[in-house]
């Protein structure tokens, strides 16, 4: 195996330790949420089929404790997540650097891992938002069954709603966005480092190969960039300036379950995909933007057909 070769080995092992963190944490927390919902359809159950009789002020009490302990613990396991994260991100250029006979990873300090804890800290409130916002919603719905608004199974197909599709897709989406975030700022901390210590390493930006993602985010495949300069990525209202996918400071639009990446580039590696990654069939036919952006690159010598 060459160097370059063990180099894009290294590259997608650190990939698919990743993808293995953001699929096992969201489904962790979404399993929490799952049985928060269990519970509290449970607990609507049990009420009196008369609705004047329902003890409304107890009922919602129960029901925050059910929220509040299970968010507690999605909380718990969004955090395991983001800090496996932070050490792939870290790993993701320590390994393939030394794959690539670059083993500068014991030369290199460890990670300030201040910017972890306020991701930590950040995650953590913002799980906790999703049940109140959930608990605040329910509590909607069960006060028009005590006025006589709103039958009770009405009001329970409502609870299955808030507690079903919104709030779990609200949790996946910050378990995602964060732990994904976790990682870009970890790699691009390392990467910063090793270029103190290696000349000639930039870095690439990669699309996450998504079918229906952002338009501008797959017009910058490919692109290198110094490490301590943006990427520079169309935008409709002119040009938008990241660092690396997922950077804090790049507006939530760009930032929200993205899935692209930094990867670390040197001019004398002979990578299989040098510049931007070829679209796949799939996605030129399923998506319109797709095959417009490759049309115009190849045109202009950008990409390969």
């Amino acid at each position: 195996m060459t160097p370059q070769q063990a180099l894009e080995a290294a590259l997608r092992e650190r990939l698919r330790e990743r993808a293995g963190t953001l699929l096992a944490t969201d489904q962790r927390v979404i399993a929490e949420l799952k049985g928060a919902r269990e519970q509290i359809l449970q607990v609507l159950a049990g009420q009196p089929a008369d609705w004047e009789r329902w003890q409304l002020t107890q009922v919602l009490q129960q029901l925050e404790e059910i929220l509040d302990a299970a968010t507690g613990r999605a909380a718990i396991a969004a955090d395991s997540g983001l800090r496996t994260a932070w050490q792939q991100g870290e790993d993701f250029i320590d390994k393939p650097l030394a794959a690539a006979g670059a083993n500068v990873e014991l030369q290199l300090p460890t990670l300030d891992a201040g910017v972890l804890q306020q991701l930590r800290r950040f995650t953590a409130l913002r799980l906790k938002d999703v049940g109140r916002e959930a608990s605040r919603k329910i509590g909607n719905q069960l006060s028009l069954v005590t006025l006589g608004a709103q039958t009770p199974f009405k009001a329970i197909q409502s609870v299955q709603q808030v507690l079903g599709a919104e709030s779990a897709q609200r949790a996946s989406t910050i378990v995602r966005t964060e732990v994904g975030r976790s990682f870009a700022i970890a790699s691009f901390k390392r990467l910063q480092q090793a270029a103190q210590l290696l000349p000639g390493l930039k870095k690439q930006w990669r699309r996450s190969g998504k079918i229906h993602s952002r338009w501008n985010h797959d017009a910058a495949d490919g692109q290198v960039q110094d490490v301590d300069k943006p990427f520079v990525l169309p935008g409709h209202d002119g040009p938008v300036r990241l660092m690396h996918p997922h950077d804090p400071s790049a507006p939530v639009e760009e930032v929200i379950n993205c899935g692209c990446l930094a990867l670390p580039y040197r001019a004398t590696w002979e990578m299989t995909t040098p510049g931007a990654k070829p679209f796949s069939e799939q996605e030129l036919r399923l998506d319109g933007r797709k095959a417009a952006i490759d049309f115009a690159a190849k045109k202009a010598g950008l990409r390969q057909s």
